[in-house]
Parts: structure tokens; C-alpha cells; sequence
């Protein structure tokens, strides 16, 4: 019996794609970048999905902090998109 190829492929899996958020998008949820986090800029907020105890949200994050700004709920299933969605049953 052979052992599995290990041809140096790396096998990749779903990935999150953290969205950059721009200072307007910032101030139109409530953020005061100079009251809020003084030094901070835009560049070091993401925006992307989670899954909490609550369902999937996609949130606005400061990086170096973790905090969130922003939660906003998402759909039941996050990223998982059903073959059948959009499909009229009649």
C-alpha cells in the first residue's frame, strides 16, 4: 500500500478576503478617527465576515485592536451559497 503524493501542491481551502474601508464609510458608521483612535487612519480598518453565537455579520474592525465599529447581520449561511438560490419552483 502506497502513502498519499506529496508533490509539494498545496491543498487551499475557503479564505476570507478582508476588505479595506475608506475614511467616509468610517465616519458615515460613527467613527471620529481623531477621538476615536487618535493616530489612526482608514488603512488600518477591514471589513469582513464573522460567525458569532448570533449568526454570520460582516464587520468593520481596527487591526491592531480588534475592536469593532461596525456589525451588521449577513446571510443565514455566511459564504456558503446554495445551488438552488434564485431558482423559481412553480
Amino acid at each position: 500500500m502506497s502513502s498519499p503524493s506529496t508533490s509539494g501542491a498545496v491543498v487551499t481551502g475557503p479564505s476570507v478576503t478582508r476588505e479595506t474601508v475608506t475614511a467616509q464609510e468610517l465616519h458615515d458608521v460613527g467613527v471620529d478617527l481623531g477621538k476615536d483612535f487618535p493616530g489612526a487612519g482608514a488603512e488600518e480598518f477591514r471589513r469582513y465576515p464573522v460567525l458569532s453565537e448570533g449568526g454570520w455579520y460582516i464587520v468593520v474592525k481596527h487591526q491592531p485592536t480588534l475592536t469593532s465599529v461596525s456589525r451588521t447581520p449577513w446571510r443565514l449561511l455566511g459564504p456558503i451559497e446554495l445551488t438552488s438560490l434564485g431558482l423559481d419552483v412553480f
